[in-house]
C-alpha cells in the first residue's frame, strides 16, 4: 500500500503540485515571521553588545532620584578607581541647510548627543575619519554614513532646530560608526556645551564609567554602590544583557502579530487542502474500491490517505521554510529600498524557525485529510463495478442543522456581546469572538445549502447574457453544492476579515475627524512633526503673535507639575500636567459651568467637571503647585473655572506663568498653538501670513481643521495598509483554492465535457461555462464574506463604543470595489482550468 501511494503521487503531478502549494504559503509565513525577528533580535544584539563593549560600570539614579547631580558625577570622576567618566545623553533635533531646507531622514532620525575624544571615551572609541572635534556650542561632528547619504560636508553650516530654538552650527568633522547605516544625522557636541543646552537642572540621566588601571569591573561596582548615594550601579556586560532581554520581549509582539496572520493563511489553506483530498478521494472511488476488492482492508485504505497527506504536509512545509527565507531576504530588500535597511544580520534562521512550521504544517495537512481518509476506508468493493465514478450524494441535512445551530449560537453571543453594556469591555469582547468563531465555522457546515438558491440564481443572472452556456455553468454549480461552498470558503474567511478590519479603519477616521472638527474652533493650528517625537519650538507662540492679521493665540503646553498632588495625566510615576496660555473657548468647544476659562484675564487653574468631582475641588479653592524631582519650591494658584469634558484639554490646565519659576524653560514641551485670525485678512492670506512667519523654525505645521482630521486618517491608513498586506495572503491562497478547485473539478468530470465537444460546444464555449462558474463561486464566497465581516465589525465596534470609537462608518466604495474585484478572480482563476477544459479531446474523453 506504501508503495501504491507513492506510485500515486508521482502519477499525478499536477494535484500533488496544487496541494503542496496550500500547504508552502501557509508555512512560509509562519517560517519567516519567526526568521525576521530572530534576523531583527541579532541586529538589536550586535548594537547593544557593541554600545557597552568595554563599559566597565554603568551608573543610573535611583529609583526615587530624578537624576544624578553634578556633585554625584565629580565625587566619581574624582575616585581613584576610575578611569574615565561618560554623560550619556542623546536629544532628537531637525536639521537643515543654511537655506532652511529640511534634511529629510525617512525612517531615520536626527539627534544630538555628546562627543569624546578616543582617549576619554568610555567603551568603544569612534574615530574621527575627516576633519576635527568639535569645540564650543557652535561645532559639531556628523556620521560620516548620514553625512554621504544626505549631502553634507566638513565646513558646511547647519541650523539645528531643538524643542526651545534654532542655532547655527558648523560641521567640523565626521565619524565612522560600524553599526551605521546611513539612515540617521548623529551630530555630536563638546560635551560642556552639550550641558549647557540640553540638561534639565544640571542632571544627568546616566553615566558610563571605566575602571582605573589595575580595578575589575565588578570591584569597581562593588565600589561605587557603598560609596556613591542616590545611584544605582552594574556593570555594562550586565546592563548590556538586561537591555537585550527587554529588546528581544518588545520583538516578541512582533513575532506575534506576524505568526497570527500566518496562521490565519494557513487556516485558510487548512480547508483548501481538506478540499483537496475530499475531491481526490471522490474521483478515485473506483481505485480505492477496486483496491477493496482486492483485500486492502479499510484501514489500510485510510492509513494510505493519510500516508499521502503526510508526504505532502512534509514536503509543503520543508518548501515553505525555503519560501520564509525568500520572504525575509525580500522584505529586508523591500526596506532597503525605502530608507530602512538593517545591518546584515543573516536571515535568522534557527531551529523553531524551521522545526515548527514543518511540524505544524505536516500536522495540519493530515488532520485537514483525515475526513477524506476515512470516507475513502469506507467505500465498498462493489463501487469498482459501477460504470461511472459519481458516487450517491450524501444528505446536506445533518451538517446543515450542526451548521444553523453554531450560527444561531454565534450571532446569540455576538448580540449579547453588543447588549451586555454594563459589563466590561473585555468581557463583551469574548462574547463576540466567540460569536466571530461560531458563525464561521457554523457557514463552513450550513454553506452547501445555503448556496443551493443564492449560486444557481446568481448563475442565472451572470450567465443570461452568454445563453445556453450561461444556463449550463448555472446547472453545474447547482450539481455539486459542498464543493461549491468548499471552494468559496476560503475568500469568504478572507474577505470578512478584510471588511470588518475595513469597518474599524473607516470607524476610526470617521470618529477622529468628528473629535477633531467638533472640538478645536481655532482658525488654525501650529504643531511640530507628527509623529510625536518633537515638540513645537517654544518661540513659536510669541511669533504667531506679531504675525499679521493675528487676533488670539493659545498655547498648549506640557510639564511635570502637580495641582494639589494631582496631574492631568498620570503614567505610572511620571505625571505631566497641562499648561494653557490664553482662553479655552478660543481654542476649542469648552462649555463652562462655572467661572471663567480665560487664563490671560484670571490665572490659576481651569478643571473639567469629571476631574474635579472626583477630587472634590470647587471654583476659589487655592492649590498648591509643586515640580516632586525637578524642585523643591511651590507656588500657590486657585481653581479659577470648571469645564464640560472636551477633547483637547485632559481633565485639567494650569496657567502657564505660574509654573515658569517651578521648572526651567526646557522641561516645558509646547504640544499646540491655536490662531484666529482678527478678521483684518481673508483665511488664505492668514494662512499665508503664518506659513511666512514660521518658516524658520522648519519643523512647524500650519493646519486647518480638515486637514489635522485627514492627517491623522492617513496615519490610520498607513496602519491599516499594513493588515491589508498581510490579510492578502489569505485571499491569494482563497484564490489559488478557487484555481485548485476547478482544475480538479475539470479532470473530475473529463467526461461530461467530452460528451459536451462531442455534440458540438465549441472550445470558446467550455471556456465561457468553466469561467462563469469560477465567477459564480468567486461572488458567493464574497457576498458572504461581506455579510459576516459587516455583522461582526458591526458587533465589535458597538462594544469598542466607549473607547471613542462612536461614529460607525462603512467603506461601502471599498466593499464595491472587492465585490468587483472577487468577480475578476473568478476570471482569472479559470483560465487555466477553462484552457485545460478546452483542450480536453472528445473521443478519448468518452473512451475513459
Amino acid at each position: 500500500m506504501s508503495r501504491v501511494s507513492l506510485r500515486n503521487i508521482a502519477a499525478h503531478k499536477l494535484r500533488l503540485a496544487l496541494t503542496v502549494l496550500a500547504v508552502v504559503l501557509g508555512t512560509a509565513f509562519i517560517s519567516g515571521a519567526f526568521m525576521f525577528t530572530n534576523s531583527l533580535d541579532a541586529t538589536f544584539k550586535s548594537a547593544v553588545n557593541n554600545a557597552y563593549e568595554g563599559v566597565d560600570a554603568v551608573v543610573s539614579p535611583a529609583e526615587d532620584a530624578p537624576g544624578i547631580t553634578p556633585q554625584t558625577r565629580e565625587q566619581i570622576a574624582a575616585d581613584e578607581r576610575v578611569g574615565n567618566v561618560n554623560l550619556t545623553a542623546s536629544t532628537t533635533v531637525v536639521l537643515a541647510t543654511s537655506d532652511e531646507e529640511p534634511i529629510q531622514t525617512g525612517g531615520g532620525t536626527s539627534s544630538m548627543g555628546i562627543w569624546y575624544d578616543p582617549e576619554d571615551r568610555v567603551g568603544q572609541p569612534t574615530e574621527l575619519v575627516e576633519g576635527q572635534a568639535p569645540v564650543g556650542d557652535s561645532e559639531i561632528v556628523v556620521n560620516q554614513a548620514g553625512a554621504e547619504k544626505f549631502g553634507i560636508s566638513v565646513g558646511d553650516e547647519l541650523l539645528v532646530v531643538d524643542p526651545q530654538a534654532r542655532h547655527t552650527m558648523t560641521v567640523t568633522g565626521f565619524y565612522d560608526n560600524e553599526l551605521d547605516q546611513g539612515q540617521s544625522v548623529m551630530a555630536a557636541m563638546e560635551e560642556q556645551a552639550y550641558q549647557d543646552r540640553y540638561a534639565t537642572g544640571d542632571l544627568a540621566g546616566q553615566l558610563t564609567v571605566s575602571a582605573a588601571d589595575g580595578t575589575a569591573d565588578t570591584e569597581l561596582v562593588d565600589h561605587l554602590s557603598q560609596s556613591v548615594e542616590g545611584v544605582e550601579v552594574e556593570t555594562g556586560e550586565a546592563l548590556a544583557e538586561e537591555v537585550t532581554r527587554l529588546m528581544s520581549q518588545a520583538l516578541s509582539f512582533v513575532n506575534y502579530f506576524l505568526v497570527a496572520f500566518g496562521l490565519v493563511a494557513l487556516l485558510v489553506g487548512t480547508f483548501l487542502i481538506a478540499n483537496t483530498f475530499s475531491m481526490i478521494v471522490a474521483q478515485r472511488t473506483k481505485e480505492f474500491a477496486l483496491l477493496r476488492a482486492l483485500g486492502a482492508s479499510r484501514q489500510q485504505i485510510t492509513r494510505s490517505v493519510v500516508f499521502e497527506a503526510f508526504l505532502v504536509g512534509l514536503v509543503g512545509s520543508a518548501l515553505g521554510v525555503l519560501a520564509g527565507m525568500g520572504l525575509v531576504a525580500g522584505i529586508k530588500a523591500f526596506m532597503a529600498s525605502q530608507g530602512l535597511a538593517l545591518p546584515d544580520a543573516g536571515l535568522g534562521l534557527s531551529t523553531t524557525a524551521v522545526l515548527v512550521p514543518i511540524v505544524l504544517g505536516t500536522v495540519v495537512t493530515v488532520v485537514s485529510a483525515w475526513m477524506p481518509a476515512r470516507r475513502a476506508g469506507a467505500i465498498r468493493p462493489v463501487e469498482a463495478m459501477r460504470s461511472t465514478e459519481a458516487s450517491s450524494e450524501q444528505s446536506l441535512v445533518g451538517r446543515t442543522i450542526v451548521g444553523a445551530v453554531l450560527m444561531a449560537v454565534g450571532i446569540v453571543a455576538a448580540v449579547a456581546g453588543v447588549l451586555l453594556t454594563d459589563s466590561s469591555t473585555s468581557t463583551r469582547a469574548v462574547l463576540v469572538g466567540i460569536g466571530a468563531f461560531g458563525v464561521i465555522v457554523g457557514f463552513f457546515f450550513a454553506g452547501p445549502a445555503l448556496s443551493l438558491p443564492i449560486v444557481p440564481t446568481l448563475g442565472r443572472i451572470i450567465g443570461l447574457p452568454f445563453g445556453a452556456v450561461g444556463r449550463l455553468a448555472s446547472t453545474n454549480s447547482r450539481r455539486n453544492p459542498r464543493r461549491t461552498s468548499a471552494t468559496a470558503f476560503a475568500l469568504t474567511l478572507g474577505i470578512a476579515l478584510v471588511t470588518a478590519i475595513g469597518m474599524l479603519g473607516d470607524t476610526m477616521k470617521a470618529s477622529i475627524s468628528d473629535v477633531v472638527e467638533n472640538s478645536i474652533t481655532a482658525d488654525y493650528i501650529l504643531s511640530g512633526p507628527t509623529d510625536a517625537n518633537f515638540p513645537t519650538p517654544a518661540e513659536v507662540p510669541q511669533v504667531a503673535r506679531d504675525t499679521d492679521g493675528v487676533g488670539q493665540v493659545v498655547t498648549i503646553s506640557t510639564a511635570p507639575v502637580y495641582a494639589d498632588g494631582k496631574a492631568s495625566t498620570q503614567f505610572g510615576p511620571q505625571g505631566q500636567s497641562m499648561l494653557l496660555d490664553g482662553n479655552l473657548s478660543d481654542l476649542a468647544v469648552g462649555e463652562i459651568t462655572d467661572g471663567t476659562t480665560d487664563l490671560d484675564e484670571t490665572p490659576g487653574v481651569i478643571a473639567s467637571s469629571d476631574f474635579a468631582e472626583k477630587n472634590g475641588w470647587e471654583v476659589g479653592q487655592t492649590m498648591e503647585l509643586t515640580a516632586p524631582g525637578i524642585t523643591e519650591n511651590t507656588a500657590e494658584a486657585e481653581l479659577v473655572g470648571i469645564f464640560e469634558p472636551n477633547n483637547v484639554v485632559a481633565n485639567m490646565a494650569i496657567t502657564t506663568d505660574l509654573v515658569r519659576d517651578l521648572v526651567p524653560p526646557d522641561a516645558l514641551t509646547v504640544t499646540m498653538v491655536g490662531v484666529n485670525g482678527d478678521g483684518s485678512v481673508d483665511d488664505q492670506q492668514l494662512r499665508t501670513n503664518l506659513e511666512e512667519a514660521v518658516k524658520g523654525f522648519i519643523v512647524v505645521q500650519v493646519m486647518s481643521t480638515e486637514e489635522m482630521a485627514g492627517q491623522a486618517g492617513q496615519s490610520i491608513d498607513q496602519m491599516l495598509n499594513i493588515l491589508y498586506a498581510l490579510l492578502a495572503l489569505a485571499v491569494i491562497i482563497a484564490i489559488l483554492g478557487i484555481v485548485n478547485t476547478l482544475t480538479l473539478g475539470v479532470i473530475e468530470r473529463r467526461q461530461e465535457i467530452g460528451m459536451l465537444r462531442a455534440v458540438g460546444s465549441q472550445r470558446r464555449q467550455i471556456r465561457t461555462m468553466i469561467t462563469l462558474e469560477a465567477v459564480q463561486i468567486a461572488i458567493f464566497g464574497a457576498v458572504m464574506g461581506m455579510l459576516i465581516g459587516l455583522g461582526l465589525g458591526w458587533a465589535f465596534l458597538e462594544v469598542l463604543k466607549d473607547q471613542g470609537l462612536d461614529t460607525l462608518s462603512v467603506p461601502w466604495g471599498m466593499l464595491a470595489w472587492m465585490l468587483l474585484g472577487s468577480a475578476v478572480v473568478g476570471v482569472f482563476a479559470a483560465i487555466w482550468p477553462a484552457n485545460r477544459a478546452a483542450k480536453t479531446p472528445p473521443l478519448d474523453a468518452i473512451s475513459d
